[in-house]
């Protein structure tokens, strides 16, 4: 009787073994169930570009006139809007509008000028994070500046020049500095320099 539950435990014990070795060598069920094909399905988080922002921005900007010199604290609001140019790069155009105010002291009296100036720049994103949310981008353009009010009698409205600069930027918000320049033409007066540094909200 003992020999005869022996023998049966031994083959209950085998048919159990071979039904367990017969499902795990099922070479189609292990690879649908491996870590490594659930990880591989897995979406990977794309980076979104933010295309359009706000700016303020200072400007100690120098106006060259035939005799003189003048010196102008500048302030200015403006838009951009960046397009990608590239899909795989972040090299993008940008697009904006700013308007700036200018104040300046001479000979006792207050002189104001109230400048509107659309710039086109090219810029290219350096990231400097795996989430791209931390870039260095140098960028540089042209622009159209004219003076809406304040002028004296002789000054130009419509001038054309040059800007290059660099910005960080982190996550929404940048911070940059840059250099701009009229092209010299002698039937334009002033003639305008300045440096800038500005902060700006991408959104």
């Amino acid at each position: 009787m003992k020999l005869f539950r022996r023998g049966t435990g031994i083959i209950l014990f085998l048919c159990i073994g071979s039904f367990a070795y017969a499902q795990y060598d099922n070479n189609d069920i292990v690879e649908d169930w491996t870590l490594e094909d659930v990880e591989e399905e897995a979406p990977k988080p794309q980076h979104k570009e933010r295309l359009n922002a706000l700016y303020l921005q200072y400007s100690p900007g120098r106006y060259y006139t035939d005799d003189v010199k003048q010196k102008f604290n500048e302030f200015s609001i403006g838009y951009a809007r960046y397009i990608q140019v590239l899909e795989e790069k972040p090299f993008f155009v940008e697009l904006g509008a700013n308007l700036k105010y200018s104040h300046a002291r001479e000979n006792g009296q207050n002189l104001d000028l109230l400048t509107f100036r659309i710039p086109v720049n090219v810029l290219y994103k350096f990231y400097l994070s795996k989430t791209r949310d931390i870039a260095l981008a140098p960028y540089a353009g042209v622009h159209l500046r004219t003076i809406a009010a304040g002028k004296e009698e002789n000054w130009k409205s419509f001038q054309i020049g040059w800007q290059s600069g660099l910005r960080l930027y982190i996550n929404k918000v940048y911070i940059g500095v840059s250099y701009a320049k009229e092209f010299p033409d002698e039937n334009k007066n002033p003639h305008v320099h300045e440096c800038s540094v500005h902060v700006g909200y991408c959104f």
